[in-house]
């Protein structure tokens, strides 16, 4: 969907948005009232954000236009202008920027923002991406610390290291891992992480970390490669490498610098939201109706409205 029918939605009548988004299973159509256990009809409400409401003709209950839906959670926010906040979510548009646009708090837009990554998180725990790997394919793991730097060395540094351990398969072009928010890089932490994410018989590259080391024989692994980035990031012996890890890192934390930095506890949904675009955006025409389509499996608007 181009960006110019988004706007020409958000633009027109509050019915015809309200049909589209009905038409994706985004609303209720129609709600169904637990009391009665009829369909309650849609009717116009004056001077409403919405436009209309659901209301029932049996016990003559009104109910939310919203009620069940994503929607619900920012009741104060037209529907047109939650649609593109969601369009320039996905096209990884900066909350900054996004407020100015839209001319919205940018407080408001962070807490948007927000949600949509947690719709992410869902996802990937609904429709895991791991494992993966197996015989025959390659994974490289790495660990990488995700401080902020200020700039100028201005400002306050961070209380205490943040390390993210990720695991990557080169089974995609670009690669595509799995990434964690790690207290400890030590074999206690990283080896349950690693057993959940590879299958049996996967070769195995990292560095030289001493959590490493032995791994071949506490893991199910057909092979262990190691490659010492004191003496080089490419072996010349064996060619064994890790840059497509390195590659990822350098692209999450770009994102943590557009972001100006990113709360440790904020970034695991950062993280979340990366893997989602890596394993299920799709191509890049497509992530908006790609991302649209993962909304209505965690709000289920059939419900009964109380």
């Amino acid at each position: 969907m181009e960006f110019y029918e988004l706007v020409a939605l958000e633009r027109g009548s509050k019915l015809n948005l309200i049909v589209w988004l009905q038409n994706r299973s985004l609303l209720a159509n129609p709600l169904r009232c637990a009391q009665c256990n009829i369909h309650m009809e849609m009717k116009k409400r004056n001077n409403h954000v919405d436009g209309f409401h659901w209301r029932c003709s049996g016990c003559k209950k009104k109910r939310s236009l919203r009620t069940n839906s994503w929607f619900e959670e920012f009741p104060r926010v037209s529907l047109g202008m939650l649609l593109l906040c969601i369009y320039y979510f996905v096209c990884e548009d900066t909350q900054r920027k996004t407020a100015q646009r839209l001319n919205l708090n940018q407080g408001l837009v962070s807490r948007i923002f927000r949600n949509l990554q947690d719709v992410c998180s869902r996802d990937l725990v609904e429709r895991p991406v791991i494992p993966f790997g197996g015989p025959g394919t390659a994974v490289k793991c790495d660990e990488s610390k995700f401080n902020h730097k200020a700039k100028y060395n201005r400002g306050r540094r961070a209380a205490r290291d943040t390390w993210v351990f990720g695991i990557i398969t080169t089974e995609f072009t670009p690669a595509r891992g799995y990434f964690q928010v790690v207290d400890r890089r030590n074999i206690a932490t990283l080896d349950p992480i690693i057993t959940r994410c590879i299958r049996p018989g996967t070769v195995l590259y990292t560095d030289d970390w001493a959590a490493y080391r032995g791994m071949a024989a506490r893991i199910n692994v057909a092979d262990h490669r190691i490659v010492v980035h004191a003496r080089n990031f490419v072996d010349p012996l064996t060619g064994f490498h890790t840059q497509e890890i390195e590659s990822c890192w350098n692209n999450l934390k770009l994102g943590q610098k557009m972001r100006r930095g990113i709360k440790r506890d904020d970034l695991q949904s950062y993280l979340d939201e990366q893997m989602w675009r890596q394993w299920r955006a799709g191509d890049h025409r497509h992530i908006l109706q790609n991302f649209l389509a993962v909304i209505p499996q965690q709000y289920v608007f059939t419900n009964p409205a109380l």
